[in-house]
């Protein structure tokens, strides 16, 4: 068993330690890509991130009685996505991590998003919690994603590519 912010004990296998447990990874991770990468810009952008992921881990834990995640969150992210979109340009198939050491953590943080957001919904059935909070990890995962290929593309790496489907199958129809 453990303590909530809230004063409540719950086990240590429930479903906000576990969201809690993994929004803590995702801060962490994002601290190595934040130390591993040699961009201002994206590190400011890193940083931002971490702090907004504190205030909405805060506004979950406190049930909206602490700091909560920034209004315009999920709108800044939004622009950020747009404006690295832009400078690596389109992607017209899937990626496969790798590249830079920026990138590559990134990449991982990427993946971690993903697993903290699959573990806020879960979390959701039973809490209530602001529709903004995941809007906002659902758009770092991909604000994340851009910044990993803009990283690599500031480091004259060349994406490598997944086809998909398989051009090596085909399908006859008889």
């Amino acid at each position: 068993m453990t303590d909530t912010s809230t004063g409540q004990r719950v086990s240590k296998s429930d479903q906000l330690m576990e969201w809690e447990g993994t929004l803590d990874e995702l801060i962490s991770q994002l601290g190595v890509s934040w130390s591993d990468c040699e961009f201002e810009d994206i590190r400011n952008d890193i940083y931002t991130v971490q702090r907004d992921l504190f205030a909405l881990g805060e506004e979950i834990l406190t049930e909206g009685q602490g700091r909560c995640l920034r209004a315009d969150g999920v709108s800044w992210l939004e622009d950020k996505i747009k404006a690295y979109q832009k400078e690596i340009g389109e992607i017209k198939l899937f990626v496969i991590p790798g590249g830079s050491k920026t990138s590559s953590s990134l990449q991982l943080s990427r993946a971690v998003t993903r697993r903290a957001e699959r573990r806020l919904i879960e979390l959701k059935l039973s809490r209530k919690i602001n529709d903004l909070i995941p809007q906002y990890m659902n758009r770092l995962s991909s604000f994340l994603f851009f910044i990993a290929l803009a990283s690599n593309k500031r480091n004259n790496f060349r994406e490598r590519l997944w086809e998909w489907p398989n051009p090596e199958r085909t399908t006859k129809k008889e």
